[in-house]
């Protein structure tokens, strides 16, 4: 039987290896998870035989908050588990791509529910969420100190909550720059890369911010001609934002090749 002290120290290293298997893959995907241009979190020395962990991220891969950094800690005591997202206040300014303030967006991105913890820390946000079920309860810490098995169990999870947690809130802070920078399109499922051979889009950025609802980034394809529309061939993209009845013909369209997809555009962002 191992020591509390040791096991911790165990568990996060494996966290650690996880980490930067997670961002060492690159612009890969996993599942439904997707690193693309999502700053990479890097651990740091914390007092892990106490149970403490703790990541800092460069934000400038976002474009809009140089010289910014965040951070994910992770505290595994006693009867439950903690985990908190610190960004800074500047870097939550705004509304998000999908009308709410973006720290309510940031949030909700995990699972949809608000975090239950969100306060203001020196020049950060801080949004906290506390879990007690398995395998971060009490008892399955103190199996973890006599079953290797038990710790894997508790590593992957803790690896999956953390990356979750960091890679759904960047999303909802990206969303905002692809929401200004080109053409939100919302849908149930993700769109087909195919689809650009058929309309004269760029798919920017994709990512599933709930189980079923997806959001895809597209500008019009370099090559179309300057203000065209996209039903016969033009771009309304080109030196100028598209109008909102350029944009319905484009969801019109969108909707008549994807029937199924439940295709809507926004387009009040764009007037």
């Amino acid at each position: 039987m191992r020591t509390l002290a040791v096991m911790l120290e165990s568990v996060f290293s494996g966290l650690d290896r996880r980490i930067e298997e997670r961002w060492s893959a690159g612009n890969l995907s996993h599942g439904f998870w997707r690193t693309g241009s999502i700053p990479a979190l890097v651990p740091v020395d914390t007092m892990r035989e106490y149970g403490f962990w703790q990541a800092r991220a460069d934000l400038s891969p976002l474009g809009i908050a140089r010289g910014m950094t965040g951070q994910f800690s992770v505290a595994l005591l006693g009867g439950h588990t903690r985990m908190g997202l610190f960004l800074p206040n500047r870097l939550l300014e705004g509304i998000s791509a999908w009308e709410a303030s973006l720290t309510d967006t940031v949030s909700r991105a995990h699972d949809g529910q608000p975090a239950p913890i969100v306060r203001h820390v020196s020049g950060d946000t801080l949004f906290d969420r506390i879990f007690t079920e398995a395998p971060f309860s009490a008892d399955w810490l103190l199996r973890c100190t006599q079953d290797v098995e038990a710790e894997n169990i508790l590593q992957t999870h803790l690896a999956w909550r953390v990356i979750d947690l960091w890679e759904s809130a960047m999303r909802a802070v990206m969303s905002r720059q692809s929401h200004e920078l080109g053409i939100v399109i919302e849908s149930r499922k993700p769109l087909p890369p195919i689809l650009t051979e058929t309309v004269p889009l760029t798919l920017q950025d994709v990512y599933e911010i709930q189980p079923g609802r997806w959001i895809t980034t597209v500008s019009m394809a370099d090559g179309a001609a300057p203000g065209m529309n996209p039903l016969h061939g033009a771009n309304p993209l080109q030196g100028a934002s598209p109008a909102p009845a350029d944009l319905s013909d484009l969801e019109a369209r969108l909707q008549a090749l994807l029937p199924e997809y439940g295709i809507t555009i926004q387009k009040d962002a764009m007037q």
